[in-house]
């Protein structure tokens, strides 16, 4: 079971990159007068530079998860990444997990060495290799998603997220994804679409600080199945990215291999 829900996870993965699109998180590239605020028609959702921002931050954290529920069992890929472009440092830490197995991986980048720590079954390995650059891209990358895409997102009020105030914007369109609804499941058998949403949270500057969407259907046997996909960046200019526990470690094999 724990093979097959991976399986369809990477499958959901590649069927709903291609019905949304890719591209760089993007709005439609004004700069408003008042640096980048949320336009006063709240009904139109508007999304700044996701490089832009973050770069002019200095530092941030981004999380991008993904999960599919089968037969009561959840399988999960998870990517952190922490990143200080002033401190040129990151981590990166990535789980794939299933309900009878996990893999795990850490790459930490800083003084132009990404070291990476492996672990399966338990057991850890090592890697050394020079990098001078940190994970910015990559994390960026994770939250790619043209909000052309989803212009019909209608404002639907104010929250908090992350200690700062959003707008939330809410899209769904079920007619779009019912003619996928047995591909993006990996089920066998027909599946029909009975709920799709898309969430954005979208601070004064522009920032898209949540991306998220729920896709969930039942199949002909009843049995309900679902996928959600989310991209939140948190802590945005106050991200520090100390040494892993396991950074010494790292070095002294790399040391013993060299010797």
């Amino acid at each position: 079971m724990t093979t097959r829900l991976l399986t369809v996870l990477v499958v959901s993965l590649l069927v709903l990159a291609g019905c949304l699109g890719g591209g760089p998180a993007v709005g439609d590239g004004t700069d408003a007068d008042d640096g980048g605020a949320a336009p006063a028609d709240r009904d139109d959702l508007s999304v700044e530079a996701t490089d832009r921002l973050l770069r002019d931050a200095g530092s941030f954290t981004a999380r991008w998860s993904y999960s599919t529920t089968e037969a009561g069992e959840t399988a999960t890929i998870t990517n952190v990444y922490q990143v200080d472009l002033q401190a040129n440092r990151s981590l990166e830490t990535f789980t794939m997990s299933g309900p009878d197995a996990r893999t795990d991986f850490e790459t930490f980048v800083a003084d132009g060495s990404a070291y990476t720590r492996y672990e399966t079954d338990g057991e850890a390995f090592y890697q050394v290799r020079p990098q001078d650059d940190t994970s910015f891209q990559s994390a960026v990358d994770r939250g790619t998603l043209s909000y052309e895409s989803v212009d019909d997102a209608r404002f639907v009020g104010t929250e908090t997220f992350d200690g700062v105030t959003v707008d939330r914007y809410e899209y769904s369109d079920l007619s779009t994804w019912r003619q996928f609804g047995a591909g993006a499941f990996g089920s066998g058998g027909n599946v029909t679409v009975t709920d799709f949403t898309v969430v954005i949270l979208v601070d004064s500057d522009g920032l898209a600080r949540q991306t998220a969407w729920t896709l969930t259907g039942e199949t002909d046997n009843g049995e309900t199945v679902s996928i959600e996909w989310r991209y939140e960046i948190t802590d945005v200019g106050s991200t520090d990215v100390p040494d892993p526990d396991w950074l010494a470690e790292a070095r002294s094999q790399q040391s013993t291999a060299t010797t």
